[in-house]
């Protein structure tokens, strides 16, 4: 699969660590933090069909803005 686009997103050092937690403990598969991120996106995407997807992001960034993550 071709990945043509780019997204350069900050991230607070919770999930910067937790990334890294990730990556380091999967060596054995060589993966990258944009691999484990891609992955990750991915997931969720395909868990949560839309219009789902749309209203859980939603629902997510409005509950972290309220300091609830």
């Amino acid at each position: 699969m071709k990945r043509e686009n780019v997204l350069l997103v900050r991230v607070d050092d919770h999930v910067y660590d937790r990334v890294e937690e990730i990556v380091d403990d999967s060596r054995d598969l060589g993966m990258t933090k944009s691999e484990c991120i891609y992955t990750i996106l991915k997931v969720f995407f395909g868990v949560n069909k839309p219009p789902k997807d749309f209203e859980k992001v939603r629902e997510l960034t409005i509950k972290m803005r309220k300091g609830l993550f």
